[in-house]
């Protein structure tokens, strides 16, 4: 017995004095790799040392984000300043209407609002496009929820066709609609407007139906681009039932997490209260990342409209200019009106693992946020085009 607990100790000890060496190791892994990142929707943009200050202390946003609680180190305060400024710039008609959260993801927001229409609706079914993020498809699984979908274009927006037939054939059931502004692989918008418009053509009407917008990148994009389609805008003067976006994609958080707006009648349905806690029960987890809301909030307040909108307008840009560049050398690329995600042909192995390219079947993205700065589009540009001119692929897009 002595000689295992010696044994325990010597390998306990001997853990313990690898520690900073793997967490340097680490940090320098990291900053390579940041240097490099251009496949996935992360603006990595940010400064952390506004918040740093807040690591020695428990940050937990328990119960409803409109009550609080009674533990003191929470910021539901900042929470309800994230949920307002959100809700502007979705254009919430009467803010009183509304109930909003800051949670763990995009991700989060997804299943959450797939919930609340769960509850709202008598037995609904899920429609989504074959675009939509796979959180939707896990959400209706979770939730016990049919699940139905339907076709994109290929721009990979929601075929407005292809959903009239699968509305039509369901017409006798409730429907929750998950659109997408800023589909995963092609950066495409959904046209809410329409997509609403074949629910009221098939004889939908608000009492048998839940619309939900993801928009996890591009809901806090589009809000500050001029000249936009009404349609496609991110907005509840459409008449949508919620809305999600990531914290950690066009925001800039360093640390996934989330923002859900949801109308407050269907919250109303959940609600239960917590005595313990002195507040409601609200949202998907009772205690919710509170240095995540200090992240979010920071980065509104500092950016604010102004910042957001020279954000949108940069990486727009940057992106045409991506697309323009692989063009020249003959590339086929997809790029969508107003998207930051440019679609090509998949290169070797080395060149996604080197600038973490997302791939799909034989196509692969880089996505245009605002710390992909011009010197890595043109290194990334070079080294693709080398390998472009050498073994030109012949197919396309998946």
């Amino acid at each position: 017995m002595n000689i295992i607990c010696e044994q325990n100790e010597n390998l306990l000890s001997n853990r313990r004095k690898d520690v900073d060496s793997t967490l340097r190791k680490l940090g320098t892994k990291f900053s390579d790799r940041r240097d490099k990142h251009l496949g996935y929707p992360y603006n990595l943009d940010f400064d952390p040392r506004p918040i740093s200050q807040f690591g020695e202390f428990l940050v937990n946003n328990l119960g409803d984000p409109y009550v609080g609680s009674h533990y003191a180190t929470e910021v539901c305060d900042l929470e309800l300043e994230v949920v307002d400024w959100t809700m502007r710039v979705w254009e919430c008609a009467d803010p009183e209407e509304y109930w909003g959260t800051v949670g763990a993801s995009g991700t989060e927001g997804n299943l959450w609002a797939i919930y609340l229409a769960r509850e709202t609706l008598d037995n609904p079914i899920l429609i989504h496009s074959t675009e939509a993020h796979y959180s939707l498809p896990k959400a209706a699984r979770i939730l016990q929820i049919e699940a139905l979908t339907c076709g994109a274009d290929r721009s990979g927006a929601i075929s407005l066709d292809d959903l009239s037939e699968v509305i039509h054939a369901n017409r006798h059931r409730s429907i929750i609609l998950a659109l997408t502004c800023g589909t995963t692989m092609k950066g495409a918008h959904d046209d809410i407007a329409s997509c609403i418009g074949v629910l009221d053509q098939v004889g939908i009407d608000p009492s048998r139906r839940f619309v939900h917008v993801d928009g996890a990148l591009n809901a806090m994009v589009l809000p500050f681009v001029d000249g936009l389609p009404s349609g496609i805008r991110p907005s509840f003067r459409h008449g949508v039932d919620s809305m999600s976006t990531s914290g950690h994609k066009m925001i800039g958080t360093p640390m996934p997490c989330g923002v859900l707006v949801v109308r407050r009648d269907h919250v109303r349905r959940v609600a239960s209260v917590v005595s313990y806690l002195r507040s409601d029960d609200t949202t998907l987890m009772g205690s919710r990342n509170g240095h995540a809301v200090l992240a979010i909030w920071n980065r509104l307040m500092r950016l604010d409209i102004a910042g957001f909108r020279n954000s949108a307008r940069v990486c727009i840009e940057r992106a045409e200019g991506f697309a323009g560049a692989l063009r020249s050398a003959g590339v086929p690329v997809l790029l969508n009106p107003w998207s930051l995600t440019v679609v090509f042909p998949k290169p070797s192995e080395r060149l996604v693992n080197e600038y973490q390219l997302a791939c799909d079947g034989n196509s692969a993205h880089a996505v245009v946020m605002p710390s992909v700065k011009a010197d890595l589009i043109e290194r990334f540009v070079n080294a693709y085009t080398a390998e472009w001119r050498c073994n030109p692929q012949q197919k396309v897009f998946s």
